[in-house]
């Protein structure tokens, strides 16, 4: 007789459950503070560079700083992430973006842009080492029936930070630059100190410690073979891959976009990105009662239909009322979706390999996201940008299909983990 699945917690009872762990509790606001000093950073940077230089390579070269630490030191941070210490990795890696982030301080005219340059590329290498870490203590510090809530929020943290993050920014641009750049070193250091209050297990009972012996080398290859052999995480990671390439897309067009079709400014734009903020929020906090009626495949193929659907609505609003409502839907669809990717992703890795998924996972994402924005600037001047969202719209709608039947498998196991995890 087989034994009924056990429902997992309500919404109420699952943001009760973990706003009650003190340690995921710690990591949230560590990384909600970090994540607003960051956004504070980015509109500084941007004041900066285009008051010393109005060349397209200007704003370009710093995107490049930040995508080449990730794609080349990628997988180390996952190794980093699964042979040492993650709660100290995490809390060296904010400690040193602390310090980093001063040394913009220092740029003064268009000859020292060069600094901004490379603390743009040593604030990505820093990332390369605390994602995989960050990510991959989750699992030891909720248990399996929450583990898509919390990923459902630590997504949801990143769209407050970015509603909150440039109200904080401007103003404090405003009235005195240096003043951001001061504030994101000091989100970093606190957020430092408070990951240092956490208790995280250094190892949980089926992680085997890394051989000394092994190089880093060895372990990377290590982890792509784990990821090679696994049918399951194999579609996951392609799963994300292309819903990144359908997303990403409308990012670089949003703009002008609205400015094409409704001839929206900067407040019509702004207020959209509340809308997104708002979309997003709502999807961190009911995506755990969606989870007790739906499987977790089903989650993410459904979010992904309905995101796709919302990018066309996008593509085609008559009215800044449609482009509202289709953009909080977008929102709340993205962090659903990612939020379920992630969660399967961490049932499926066991602990002593969970690092260098995790880095395979962002380097995915990373150079996705890439990929999407150059096609979307070709296709864009040769099509039209209404015609490249609808082709977005269709990607990820299709990517929503296939992840329905893809994912069965791998929802199963995340179905099985929780009832382990319940028994």
């Amino acid at each position: 007789m087989s034994i009924p699945s056990p429902r997992p917690p309500d919404q109420h009872q699952a943001l009760g459950a973990l706003l009650r762990n003190r340690d995921f509790k710690l990591l949230w606001i560590g990384q909600l503070l970090s994540q607003i000093g960051d956004q504070c950073l980015l509109i500084a940077a941007i004041t900066l560079i285009s008051s010393f230089s109005q060349s397209p390579w200007a704003m370009l070269i710093p995107v490049i700083s930040i995508a080449i630490p990730q794609l080349v030191f990628g997988l180390v941070g996952g190794v980093v992430a699964d042979r040492w210490n993650r709660k100290l990795t995490m809390v060296g890696s904010d400690l040193l973006r602390g310090l980093i982030v001063l040394s913009i301080l220092l740029v003064s005219d268009v000859q020292h842009l060069w600094i901004l340059y490379l603390a743009a590329g040593g604030l990505a290498l820093m990332g390369v080492f605390f994602y995989p870490a960050r990510n991959a203590v989750i699992p030891n510090i909720v248990s399996p029936g929450l583990l898509l809530a919390a990923n459902g929020l630590i997504q949801g943290s990143y769209i407050i930070a970015l509603i909150v993050g440039p109200v904080i920014a401007g103003a404090a641009v405003e009235m005195w630059m240096p003043s951001a750049i001061i504030f994101d070193s000091a989100t970093f250091i606190v957020s430092a100190l408070i990951i240092a209050m956490m208790n995280i297990p250094t190892a949980t009972p089926g992680r085997a410690p890394t051989a000394e012996a092994n190089t880093v080398w060895k372990d990377m290859t290590a982890g792509l073979d784990f990821i090679r052999h696994s049918r399951a995480l194999k579609q996951v990671l392609a799963i994300t891959a292309t819903a990144t390439l359908g997303i990403g897309t409308i990012v670089l067009l949003a703009i002008p976009h609205l400015k094409a079709q409704l001839g929206a400014g900067g407040l019509e734009y702004g207020g959209a990105m509340s809308m997104l903020g708002l979309g997003s929020v709502m999807g961190g906090a009911v995506v755990s009662r969606l989870s007790r009626r739906i499987s977790t495949s089903t989650i993410v193929g459904g979010m992904l239909i309905m995101g796709g659907a919302a990018i066309v609505a996008f593509a085609f609003a008559a009215s800044y009322t449609i482009v509202l409502f289709s953009v909080a839907a977008i929102g709340l669809c993205i962090v659903m979706a990612r939020g379920a990717l992630d969660t399967i992703l961490q049932t499926l890795s066991p602990d002593e390999v969970r690092g260098r998924v995790q880095s395979a996972v962002n380097i995915i994402v990373v150079a996705s996201t890439a990929l999407a924005e150059g096609f979307a600037a070709l296709l864009g001047s040769l099509f039209g940008v209404q015609a490249v969202f609808v082709a977005a719209g269709v990607v990820t709608a299709l990517t929503g299909v296939a992840a329905m039947f893809a994912l069965r498998s791998a929802a199963q196991l995340v179905n099985n983990a929780v009832v382990m995890g319940k028994a």
